[in-house]
């Protein structure tokens, strides 16, 4: 689907079927006269997204040699049809240390290396089981790019507007929204989601994701906002109100990771996630597909590193190589520490 948001700025609806996520909004901005088109975010590398970009492309009578593309984080819903989309005649923009992991999502070493990661928070999965169902291996980009590498207060100017690259680490390393002063308008990739929460999860160069994310949302925060388009599912109306939201959810989520290990401690991540809420169309943990447990496991291991490094928790490595958290004090609430992250 393809829908007009303001001058020369258009959302392309790109399904992820059987995805959470539901679908990617990738945005195309139209250039001015002869200025040059933009493409932001892309979708998985799979036909039922290729399909819908191409279709959406040609609605919008797009030639790929006049046409760049940015990418706001290296997520495959987001670059995976990178490969498709670059030719010699265009441009593809990210932050650099996104652009490094995206042309590493086809090499084995890469996902060998995140595996042990994971193995490391109690992720109990099989090394071929745990990748083989992982949508960013499943729907990677074919091959490697020449990225243009971007870094915090680069612009790029397309279709009348003047987009200052904001880096906002916490999703991923070097997340990167666009924003626009003149018009008041931030296209915010994941980093702010209107009816979902970004998951935070470990990422080369991202060993403290939750901190890196709440010292984020007061950057966001600090920016003129008049409209926010964002990467998943429905478009947001107020930007400030949901960055309180989800100062107030990842403090529930604190707290419910310290009643947890108060309660069933001392624990892996695995084992806490799956003592811990999720909104997900599952019976029990055991029923909860493979990358879903993936992704829970690392969200619980953000929350309890964030706990950790605010020494409301202690941490050990036992025999397996598991990090252990434990909650020898038994406190149960973090109070405002997050909100000490904001304005």
């Amino acid at each position: 689907m393809l829908i007009k948001l303001a001058e020369n700025i258009y959302r392309i609806e790109i399904p992820l079927p059987n995805n959470p996520m539901k679908l990617l909004n990738s945005y195309f901005i139209k250039g001015n006269g002869t200025g040059r088109n933009l493409i932001i975010d892309t979708g998985f590398n799979r036909p039922e997204c290729r399909d819908a970009m191409d279709e959406a492309l040609d609605l919008l009578h797009t030639d790929l040699n006049e046409t760049d593309i940015f990418i706001t984080h290296l997520h495959a819903d987001h670059s995976g049809q990178i490969f498709h989309l670059k030719n010699r005649n265009n441009t593809a923009f990210a932050e650099e240390r996104e652009a490094d992991v995206i042309n590493r999502l086809h090499d084995s070493a890469y996902w060998d290396h995140i595996y042990k990661e994971f193995r490391k928070e109690g992720l109990r999965m099989n090394h071929d089981e745990a990748i083989s169902t992982h949508p960013g291996f499943m729907w990677r980009p074919d091959d490697t790019v020449d990225f243009t590498c971007l870094h915090d207060g680069d612009v790029l100017n397309y279709g009348g507007y003047e987009l200052r690259c904001i880096v906002t680490p916490g999703h991923s390393p070097g997340h990167t929204c666009l924003y626009d002063e003149r018009h008041k308008i931030l296209f915010a990739g994941d980093m702010i989601l209107g009816d979902i929460t970004p998951n935070l999860c470990y990422e080369l160069w991202l060993d403290d994701p939750l901190t890196e994310y709440v010292k984020s949302l007061g950057i966001v925060e600090n920016l003129d906002i008049a409209r926010i388009f964002v990467g998943h599912r429905n478009m947001l109306n107020d930007a400030y109100g949901r960055i309180a939201g989800l100062r107030t959810h990842h403090t529930l989520r604190c707290n419910e990771a310290l009643d947890v290990l108060k309660r069933r401690g001392p624990l892996d991540s695995w084992s806490a996630a799956a003592h811990m809420t999720w909104d997900i169309d599952a019976r029990d943990w055991e029923a909860f597909p493979p990358s879903q447990k993936w992704f829970a496991t690392g969200e619980a291991d953000a929350h309890m590193l964030f706990l950790y490094h605010e020494g409301f928790i202690s941490m050990h490595t036992d025999e397996n190589g598991f990090k252990i958290y434990e909650n020898k004090s038994g406190k149960t609430d973090i109070g405002d520490l997050i909100y000490k992250y904001g304005k």
